[in-house]
């Protein structure tokens, strides 16, 4: 069985009371190969959504690991195995009467030709092709998974602008490559001068900067992104596709299953969740604990990036627990 005849729908309610028993567990499969391209397959027009791009994988049978299902599944769609796995994303999807969990790997170390055995057809794209082709809607955070990177930096306090563009450039260096803007501090017209430098400074890195703002920001052409405050969610999706153009990102902070509810609705990319843990920032906010962070970020259908207490060192703790990564501000911020 497909991954995708598995996520064609979408899940109409939210039902918090769901047995573990109820849950169909999937196995999905993000083949990556030796050159970075990944493997897809094309649904036949003559099955449900036919045309469509999907990622191979399929259900978890009893007492089966992923890893078996995975290769099963492999085995039998593309007469291939492979031998390398990582998290990638889990997104959880709710029927009325079922909830099914998409269990999503990186996978590499592929062994054999890749061929549909099945008659789809089968190709290797570049990562960022995956935006320019068309994927069941179910698929769309796990595309977003694939091109975002682990590591998320929030800039912190600057004196100065030649503070702000050396430690941006130091990060830039160590492999940043995804930059939330924030300077609460600062009237519209400096920051988005500041915004102008940092973008022509992340260029060269193919690195992406995300701004705070209002929609309208969108229209600048050198605009990757805006990263939305939690009472921004209010604002309807349809404001913010007015001016959104292809390759801009769409964040959101969120701290709490409401507002994570509510990023879905507005059709974020993916978001933050806070705090995870106690912050010299803000020390008197009650931290949610790692596993509240993973009982929400499990029950999220976007990438989540943990924030709050967090360093690079908690990457992996943070991946393990369904989390795209970690985002930080003393973190990074402070390392030289």
């Amino acid at each position: 069985m497909s991954f995708t005849m598995v996520q064609e729908q979408q899940f109409s309610e939210r039902d918090s009371s769901q047995k573990k028993s109820d849950v169909v567990h999937v196995a999905v499969a993000v083949i990556r190969g030796e050159d970075g391209r990944i493997l897809i397959a094309k649904r036949p027009d003559d099955k449900h959504m036919g045309g469509l791009w999907e990622f191979p994988g399929g259900k978890v049978e009893p007492d089966e690991d992923f890893k078996t299902a995975l290769n099963r599944e492999l085995q039998e769609e593309l007469d291939i195995s492979v031998s390398q796995f990582e998290p990638l994303i889990t997104i959880q999807h709710r029927y009325p009467e079922k909830t099914v969990l998409l269990d999503t790997w990186k996978v590499s170390g592929v062994q054999g030709t890749p061929k549909g055995n099945e008659g789809q057809e089968v190709q290797w794209v570049e990562p960022e092709q995956l935006t320019t082709l068309s994927f069941p809607p179910a698929n769309g955070p796990i595309v977003n998974a694939v091109l975002l990177p682990r590591q998320y930096m929030v800039t912190g306090l600057f004196s100065s602008a030649a503070e702000l563009i050396e430690k941006v450039s130091r990060q830039l260096e160590n492999g940043l490559r995804l930059i939330q803007f924030r300077a609460p501090w600062l009237q519209e017209k400096p920051y988005l001068h500041l915004a102008r430098e940092l973008h022509h400074l992340c260029q060269p890195f193919n690195a992406k900067l995300l701004l705070k703002g209002n929609p309208e920001l969108l229209q600048e052409s050198w605009c990757d992104g805006i990263h939305l405050r939690s009472d921004q969610l209010s604002v309807p999706a349809s404001e913010w596709k007015k001016y959104r153009r292809e390759g801009q990102w769409l964040a959101a902070s969120c701290h709490n299953e409401e507002q994570l509810l509510e990023a879905e609705a507005a059709e974020v990319d993916f978001v933050t969740l806070s705090p995870v843990r106690p912050t010299k920032s803000h020390p008197g906010r009650l931290s949610m604990g790692q596993e509240r962070a993973t009982e929400l970020t499990r029950g999220s259908k976007l990438p989540v990036y943990w924030l709050g207490g967090l360093g690079r060192s908690d990457e992996q703790l943070a991946v393990e627990s369904g989390a795209q990564g970690v985002a930080a501000i003393g973190a990074f911020w402070s390392i030289r």
